[in-house]
């Protein structure tokens, strides 16, 4: 070879190298680093994904959101439907509303074969009813194995290989922070059994405060599916068809506590039913159930809502296959949360700033007064002439331009979505509460306050930004 033809040749391989030395680290970091989310629910995702991939037999795969993990028994499915002569392996196929409903059902698509049922159970939600899925989350839920990334279709991998810099970068966040991500009560792998059931952690009774989940309401409103999406599971279906397997349509738990006003559900079965080339197995009207079953979310079922929902599931899927036989169980009895307490002392220095009503027996704060809203600092009270606060309405600070912090105390246990809209000088809302289970919190939190971040204790900053609600937050908490 001449020698200016090599020099070009070698100039070309060079600068070919300094183009993919980059990348190639990035990629071997991704690779090579320990797993660093395999402790929280992600980490659930890998042994729901191998019990479905190395199921003999015909399957029954459950795919969908959280509402699945919470509220599907796998292995008492399993044994219902096999007593009456029906021999599936149930998978739960449901974990976290946020890698997107489409990620299950296209993992659930790529694996199925002749003979599998696959029940799509998305959640009553705007983002569950979408095309939606995160691949930065998705690559969290496989951190723990890799190789999943191969069961993805085509457009999958390429979402996975677009969002791997940035997974790297926060995996090596947390490796060298010499931690990995830690979990959050509930919300870690450990809490979830072998068929990727949330069962390993007691869910006795209704954990929220007042029943339900105020920040997030629920309507039969046909308008939540997207157009989009709806073609999309009409595709699945027809590909699962094609697979010799089948599709069919089933509503999660829905808490009656959330609706308001009246419900309409034979006109909104009508409408799903319409939607879809697929059988929809279920009666919305059996699935909306009273809030003694709900655990921490208006979809999440308590262990006792668990079994009665599988076992309405299986009653369903039984009459769609034609069997009649009679479902042998006794189911228990809805359980009852106890009463609610604030008790203790607190700051109630700013009492004076504030307006209340009286709610069946505790004050909630509904307003400020011409005081309170020129302050700039407000610390929300405790208690006023002995009677304790639980609560503060949306429309206390939205729209004050004057307060810079605001203080909120372990009495408090919802922030409303919106609560600081128009808040222009708000920069810092504090937290007294060292457990996120203690405070809910919507996915509208931030709406309208743009310098706002919020502070939790030093020690409980980790918990709160890998909690499940609270971690879509994560980039604007930090610690006091």
């Amino acid at each position: 070879m001449k020698k200016p033809v090599l020099k070009t040749v070698l100039a070309v391989l060079t600068a070919l190298a300094c183009v993919a030395a980059p990348f190639l680290a990035i990629f071997l970091t991704g690779v090579c680093l320990p797993p660093q989310f395999s402790q929280t629910w992600y980490g659930a995702f890998p042994a729901m994904y191998d019990k479905l991939a190395s199921a003999e037999g015909k399957r029954l795969i459950v795919a969908g959101n959280s509402n699945v993990a919470f509220g599907v028994d796998s292995a008492l499915a399993e044994q219902l439907l096999a007593e009456c002569g029906l021999d599936y392996t149930v998978c739960n196929f449901g974990l976290y509303g946020s890698l997107g409903t489409k990620m299950m059902l296209d993992i659930a698509v790529e694996e199925a074969r002749e003979g599998d049922i696959v029940v799509l159970v998305p959640e009553l939600a705007a983002q569950a009813l979408s095309t939606y899925f995160s691949a930065d989350e998705a690559w969290y839920a496989i951190d723990g194995d890799m190789s999943i990334f191969f069961a993805f279709n085509g457009e999958g991998k390429g979402a996975l290989a677009g969002a791997y810099a940035s997974y790297t970068a926060r995996k090596l966040e947390y490796f060298a922070g010499g931690e990995p991500a830690s979990p959050s009560g509930i919300y870690a792998s450990s809490s979830f059994d072998e068929n990727g059931d949330l069962k390993n952690y007691p869910r006795q009774y209704n954990a929220m405060s007042g029943g339900f989940d105020k920040n997030n309401p629920l309507a039969l409103d046909i308008s939540l599916y997207a157009p989009d999406f709806v073609a999309y599971v009409n595709g699945c279906a027809a590909e699962l068809e094609r697979r010799g397997a089948k599709l069919m349509y089933s509503f999660p738990p829905m808490n009656a506590s959330a609706f308001s006003g009246e419900r309409d559900e034979r006109s909104f079965q009508t409408a799903v039913t319409d939607l879809f080339d697929c059988p929809v197995i279920s009666d919305v009207a059996d699935y909306i159930m009273e809030e003694g079953w709900f655990y921490d979310s208006n979809f999440h079922l308590n262990s006792a809502g668990m079994t009665v929902r599988t076992v309405q599931l299986v009653n369903d899927i039984k009459n769609e296959l034609g069997n009649t036989s009679k479902t042998e169980i006794d189911l228990p009895n809805m359980p009852v949360a106890p009463d609610e307490d604030v008790d203790g002392e607190g700051d109630n220095s700013c009492k004076d700033c504030f307006t209340y009503e009286l709610v069946d027996g505790y004050y909630t704060v509904t307003g400020l007064t011409e005081e309170g809203a020129g302050r700039s600092e407000l610390v929300l009270p405790y208690q006023v002439n002995g009677i304790y606060i639980n609560n503060f309405t949306a429309e206390v600070f939205a729209g004050n331009t004057a307060v810079q912090s605001i203080y909120i105390q372990g009495n408090i246990s919802v922030l409303p979505d919106g609560a600081f809209s128009g808040c222009s000088s708000l920069s810092a809302v504090y937290l007294a509460h060292g457990d996120p289970a203690d405070i809910s919190v919507g996915y509208s939190l931030f709406e309208g306050a743009p310098r706002m971040r919020v502070y939790v204790p030093e020690e409980a900053l980790g918990a709160f930004t890998n909690n499940y609600f609270w971690g879509r937050y994560a980039d604007r908490l930090g610690a006091y």
